[in-house]
């Protein structure tokens, strides 16, 4: 049931959580995508023509993870922070329950930068690494506890994991079939905010968090031909790099959608964890990009903690707003999302808070 509550912020409120940002940028991109950067990638656009469709599509970044090797980013095209390093393998997960004959699922090792991706694909000697800038990699075949140690590696090394896809590729009706380390993201917006799969990765990362497993919803267009702003991730960074992004990606300090979501419980930010009680909740809708904004449209904020939802809002979609209310002690987690009221649409989902109690 509905909880009803006032959402003033106070200026104090709103000074907490602007300090918990600051010095930080906000920046809209595709954290799933492929180039054509020769060799074995199957991507459709080479990085040149990456950097004028960003800008054609007011994006500011894309992930560039092409498969089976390493190349892409040791190209002279390649501009760091404009292009996120990593790559997406793929493998059979041997003893997960699986319908239809089907255990297979793709992975995504986003990094700080290509030596550290070369590390991994080291340190796993199943990948068979050939290495260098021109060096290919095999697919592994992992058990569910292998692909947690494989997760440990890239979280040890300062980068983050992402299970993108995932109920596209890996066919079991278990959520936890899905889960292999908290802190790690599922891709729930896929291709884009309308699309079959968002809907169903939508409900497996739902499902996830009852369970009580603290994952963080990402966002990935993955097209491989043409550029698209239709599945985009809004994320404040205090340097615009991979290891930049990185920083934030691993606290789940992102939003997963097209509207720049801020959130704090006391001096905790989006992503993060603490004891709730006593704390106020602040959270801030602060720009809207130009694809999903329409004047026209009328959106709401809308506030959930693990029993539902929380609170509703109408907010515009150009001007910030900022609401806060003492939170519930007993709250497993917070979260927000922004819908586009006129198209029942789902536009972005900011990460949880979690309650330490």
């Amino acid at each position: 049931m509905e909880k009803r509550m006032v959402l003033k912020a106070t200026d104090a409120d709103v000074a907490q959580l602007d300090k918990l940002y600051e010095g930080k940028t906000l920046y809209f991109g595709d954290l799933h995508n492929h180039a054509k950067t020769g060799g074995r990638s199957d991507g459709r656009y080479t990085l040149e023509q990456w950097k004028g469709a960003l800008a054609a599509l007011d994006m500011d970044f894309v992930a560039i993870l092409d498969h089976r090797q390493v190349r892409h980013m040791y190209l002279p095209e390649w501009e760091d922070g404009t292009f996120i390093c990593g790559t997406e393998p793929g493998t059979r997960i041997l003893d997960c329950e699986a319908i239809d004959g089907n255990n297979e699922i793709h992975y995504n090792m986003l990094v700080p930068g290509p030596k550290v991706l070369e590390e991994i694909l080291n340190e796993f000697e199943g990948y068979e690494f050939e290495g260098g800038p021109e060096g290919f990699y095999k697919y592994l075949r992992f058990t569910r506890e292998e692909m947690g140690v494989l997760v440990d590696a890239v979280l040890a090394k300062g980068g983050f994991y992402v299970h993108p896809h995932p109920k596209q590729y890996l066919k079991s009706n278990d959520p936890l079939d899905y889960w292999f380390r908290d802190k790690t993201g599922l891709e729930v917006f896929y291709y884009d905010m309308r699309s079959e799969g968002t809907q169903e990765n939508y409900k497996l990362w739902c499902d996830l968090l009852a369970l009580g497993k603290r994952v963080f919803a990402c966002a990935g267009e993955d097209g491989h031909k043409i550029a698209r702003n239709t599945a985009l991730t809004a994320i404040y960074v205090t340097e615009k790099s991979s290891p930049g992004f990185m920083l934030s990606l691993r606290d789940g300090n992102f939003v997963c959608g097209s509207v720049a979501l801020r959130m704090c419980v006391g001096d905790t930010a989006m992503g993060g964890s603490c004891v709730f009680d006593g704390q106020r909740l602040c959270v801030s809708v602060d720009k809207f990009h130009c694809s999903v904004a329409n004047p026209e449209h009328k959106y709401e904020l809308v506030v959930l903690d693990d029993k539902g939802v929380v609170a509703r809002r109408r907010i515009s979609c150009d001007q910030p707003s900022y609401f806060a209310f003492k939170v519930d002690s007993d709250a497993r987690f917070y979260r927000a999302e922004v819908l586009d009221v006129n198209q029942n649409l789902r536009i972005s989902i900011g990460n949880p808070i979690w309650n330490d109690k």
